[in-house]
């Protein structure tokens, strides 16, 4: 009878502790934010003062945002650059990105504008792969009334991450911004950041979970794409 008694406690004891990991294993089933870790973004003193530093949980580092614009009678066009520094746990990873969007007018009227593009390339503790792009996304009619439409990838050690447009919280309108991202791998939502508040608010997957670098590098690539929309 003890041995029996000894065994169901161990029994209870073994899936009391698995079920953490259950939880935190289940895909569309449980809600993308509640699998994973909410951070706001916190400031950080940078290397200079146009090297802004940055914190999101264990992620730490700087970005370095340009603007530029080309203004022309008929046609104009917006330039974004982006210069990041993200420590990891596997080191640092540094990101160069750029691209922007063109847009023909007459008398000061919009009536064409060129498919927006923006790119990232990785070095450091990147992986060799490592890759990143951005561009329009058509989406329902609903999402685009909600905000513009965005779609793209990240290629991290032969796994490609898919992310797009999606308000994620606060109000339910942009007024014409992009709100946020979600960020899915293999169809499964596995993170995001919103931009939809007085600071971005990012959903990192769970502390070792093979996603999380991936993810907290691709969310911090989004954010700092000055998005022509949200000037």
């Amino acid at each position: 009878m003890r041995r029996l008694t000894f065994a169901c406690v161990l029994m209870i004891l073994t899936v009391a502790v698995a079920a953490p990991f259950v939880a935190s294993a289940q895909d569309e089933a449980v809600p993308m934010r509640d699998r994973t870790e909410r951070i706001g973004l916190a400031g950080r003193r940078g290397p200079s003062l146009f090297r802004p530093g940055f914190a999101v949980g264990e992620y730490t580092g700087w970005a370095s945002l340009r603007d530029n614009e080309v203004r022309l009678p008929w046609q104009s066009r917006d330039f974004t650059s982006a210069e990041l520094s993200i420590m990891t746990p596997a080191g640092e990873v540094t990101a160069s990105c750029g691209g922007g969007q063109g847009h023909r007018n007459i008398l000061g009227i919009t009536f064409d504008r060129d498919p927006i593009s923006y790119d990232c390339d990785y070095a450091g503790a990147a992986p060799a792969d490592a890759a990143m792009g951005l561009a329009l996304a058509r989406g329902s009619i609903l999402r685009r009334l909600q905000q513009p439409q965005r779609a793209g990838f990240l290629t991290w050690n032969d796994v490609e991450y898919r992310t797009e447009t999606r308000r994620i919280g606060g109000l339910p309108f942009g007024g014409g911004a992009v709100m946020g991202y979600v960020i899915s791998r293999d169809g499964v939502e596995v993170g995001g950041v919103d931009l939809n508040g007085m600071r971005p608010t990012f959903y990192l997957p769970p502390e070792g979970s093979p996603d999380r670098d991936a993810v907290a590098v691709l969310a911090l690539s989004l954010w700092a794409f000055r998005d022509p929309a949200n000037r």
